[in-house]
């Protein structure tokens, strides 16, 4: 098998959530990825508060809010294992 193929398998295995964190992730800035990757948990409380908003303004209903709070909280922990910022020795 290809590297392509390969990946192509891995994303047809992905919930619908772990589509729309991946998604986010390739459209976020290195920039912000890291800076996500190095919030706090209260400053991940407000992101969630911030997003919420954010999805109900674009999809016009009143969904179930810990629907977004798990992709937020989802895409947090992704993001601390992926684009943390670590000291080198």
């Amino acid at each position: 098998m290809s590297d392509q193929t390969d990946s192509k398998d891995i994303n047809n295995n992905l919930s619908p959530a772990d589509e729309i964190i991946e998604e986010i992730i390739s459209e976020l800035p290195l920039k912000e990825r890291v800076a996500i990757a190095n919030m706090n948990k209260e400053d991940i409380e407000i992101l969630k508060n911030i997003f919420n908003k954010y999805v109900r303004g674009k999809t016009y209903t009143e969904a179930d809010d810990s629907e977004y709070t798990e992709i937020m909280n989802n895409l947090w922990s992704k993001l601390q294992k992926t684009h943390s910022l670590r000291v080198i020795k």
